[in-house]
C-alpha cells in the first residue's frame, strides 16, 4: 500500500469561493426553471423507480442530474466524490462543495411522506449552490413499508433567501425512520452513489466529511503524470488511501495540512476514530504521514496490505467491489467491501470529520 505526500501550496485560487459563505443567491437559476425541475423530478419519482436487491427499497436514480454531466452516462476519466445523506443532513454539501471541485454523487435517503421535503431541498440547494447544479448529481432512496406509502403530490414552492436555507432545511419536521422500523440503509446508499457516478474513480465520504482544499486537481495531475486513466491500467487493484481526522467541537475545520498539524499540536484535533475504534484506523500509519515534509507535488510514501480490521477512506477505481447491502446502520458496515481490496496506497493528504462533537476532555 502506497503513502503519497501532499501538495501544501495552495493552488488557483479562482478554484475556490475564498471564505465567502457558498449560500448565495443566482440570478440565472430564476423561479420559472425551478418549476420545470420540480416538475421533472416528480415525473422521474412515479415513472422511473426501481427495486434494491432486497426488495424493500425503490431507487430513484438521477432524480435531478448535474448539469455539466450531459445526457449520456459515459465514464469519463474523471474522479467523483460519493456520499450519502438523509434529507436534514444535506445542508453539509455547503462545506464539501466549498473544497470538492469535480464530480459528486449524492444518494438521499427518505420516508415515503417526505419526499415533497427532499424535493424542496434539493431545489433550494441547486438554487443558492452553483456547484450543487454544475456538478452534483441527486438520486433517491426510500422505503417499501413507511407509513403513507404513495407518491409524492407537489408542494408549493418556498424561495426563501439563501442565507436562511440552512436553517430551513434543518427546520423540516422529517419522519424518524426508526420509530417505524425502518434502518437506515447506508451501504445501499453508497452503492447507489457509486453506481451513478460516472467516473473511473470514486472517493466514498458521509457527508459529515470534508476533504482538503484541491484533494480534487491533485489527484487528477497526479492521475495524469502516472497514466492511470490509460486501458493498461484498468485492471489495478491499488487504492489511495486519505488520512481521516476528528477536530473539537466548535474548532474551524482547517484546509489544508499545515493547518491541521497546528490543531494536532494543539490538541484541538486527532486521528479519526481515535477513541471509539483506534483498531479500525492505527493501520493508516498517522505518525508517517505527519513526519512526511511538504511536497510539490504527490509521492509515493510506502506500501502496504489491508489489515482487520482496517476500515480506511480511500479514492479508488469504481470497478472496486460494492458494498454488502445486508449491512445496515453503522458499526464495521464499510469492512466488508475492504476485506476484498487486494493492494493500498496510502496518501499524504488530510481529511477532517465535523458533525459529531469532540469533547476535550477525550484528549485528556
Amino acid at each position: 500500500m502506497t503513502l503519497l505526500s501532499r501538495l501544501e501550496a495552495r493552488k488557483n485560487s479562482s478554484l475556490r469561493n475564498g471564505d465567502k459563505s457558498e449560500w448565495q443567491s443566482q440570478q440565472e437559476y430564476q423561479e420559472a426553471q425551478l418549476k420545470r425541475d420540480m416538475t421533472r423530478m416528480l415525473e422521474t419519482i412515479k415513472q422511473s423507480s426501481v427495486l434494491d436487491s432486497s426488495g424493500e427499497y425503490r431507487i430513484i436514480n438521477f432524480v435531478m442530474r448535474a448539469e455539466n454531466l450531459g445526457v449520456k452516462n459515459n465514464v469519463r476519466q474523471d474522479l467523483s466524490l460519493v456520499t450519502q445523506s438523509t434529507i436534514k443532513h444535506l445542508v453539509h454539501l455547503e462545506s464539501i462543495l466549498s473544497r470538492w471541485h469535480g464530480p459528486v454523487s449524492v444518494a438521499i435517503f427518505s420516508l415515503t411522506q417526505d419526499i415533497p421535503l427532499a424535493i424542496d431541498a434539493i431545489l433550494n440547494i441547486r438554487r443558492c449552490i452553483p456547484a450543487a447544479r454544475s456538478n452534483t448529481s441527486f438520486h433517491l432512496v426510500y422505503p417499501l413499508n413507511s407509513p403513507y406509502n404513495k407518491a409524492p403530490s407537489p408542494q408549493p414552492l418556498v424561495l426563501d433567501p439563501c442565507e436562511t436555507i440552512k436553517d430551513r432545511i434543518q427546520s423540516f419536521q422529517i419522519s424518524d425512520n426508526y420509530a417505524h422500523g425502518v434502518p437506515y440503509p447506508n451501504n445501499l446508499l453508497r452503492n447507489v452513489g457509486r453506481r451513478n457516478a460516472l467516473t473511473d474513480f470514486v472517493f466514498v465520504l458521509d457527508i459529515d466529511m470534508v476533504p482538503n482544499d484541491n484533494l480534487y486537481s491533485d489527484f487528477i495531475d497526479f492521475a495524469v503524470y502516472n497514466k492511470l486513466f490509460i486501458n493498461s491500467h484498468k485492471d489495478d487493484k491499488t487504492v489511495y488511501v486519505v488520512p481521516a481526522f476528528e477536530v473539537k467541537e466548535g474548532v474551524e475545520v482547517p484546509r489544508d495540512k499545515t493547518g491541521l498539524l497546528q490543531l494536532l499540536e494543539l490538541m484541538e484535533a486527532r486521528p479519526f476514530y481515535f477513541e471509539l475504534c483506534w483498531k479500525c484506523q492505527k493501520h493508516t500509519d498517522y505518525e508517517t504521514w505527519q513526519k512526511e515534509p511538504p511536497s510539490p507535488k504527490l509521492n509515493v510514501i510506502f506500501e502496504v496490505l489491508w489489515r482487520d480490521p482496517w476500515e480506511p477512506f480511500y479514492i479508488g477505481r469504481n470497478v472496486a467491489p460494492f458494498y454488502d447491502e445486508r449491512f445496515r446502520q453503522y458499526g464495521f458496515n464499510r469492512l466488508s467491501q475492504v476485506r476484498v481490496i487486494c493492494n493500498i496506497k496510502m496518501w499524504h493528504l488530510s481529511l477532517v470529520l465535523k458533525g459529531e462533537p469532540v469533547q476535550l476532555q477525550k484528549f485528556l
